[in-house]
């Protein structure tokens, strides 16, 4: 399916350690519509959705991706541009709920390094059960 190019394999690399965890590898959809053709409940599960579209917008900007863990936390991507140029994404539909809020939060207060942190949210207003 990768060499089909239709899902793309994303190394997981310790922060602590830095080195990349053989062997182990997260996959992303090329193409949404896949997902949505196999969804027959009409129900999303946003968590995989906003992770997938953000790995493909990372993809198309040539960023090196990976998905960090440090210790049991996981860090949604570690983008990197150049050598010392890394970025570190936590993606999520809603932090509203403070335990949710909290794991967003999480993995950024165990990281040592000082580079970029960004948590990347889904915003939906419901307005009279209509989507505005």
């Amino acid at each position: 399916m990768e060499k089909a190019k239709i899902i793309y394999s994303c190394e997981l690399f310790d922060i602590k350690s830095k080195s990349v965890l053989k062997g182990e590898k997260k996959y992303y959809l090329a193409d949404l519509s896949i997902y949505y053709s196999q969804n027959t409940d009409n129900r999303i599960n946003y968590g995989p959705v906003l992770e997938n579209v953000m790995y493909s917008y990372l993809k198309s900007k040539n960023y090196k991706i990976s998905v960090g863990y440090i210790g049991k936390f996981e860090c949604d991507f570690i983008a990197r541009a150049n050598y010392d140029d890394y970025y570190y994404i936590q993606v999520s539909k809603d932090i509203s709920n403070k335990e949710t809020e909290e794991r967003e939060y999480r993995p950024f207060y165990m990281i040592k390094e000082l580079y970029h942190r960004y948590i990347y949210l889904l915003w939906i207003c419901y307005f009279k059960n209509e989507m505005v």
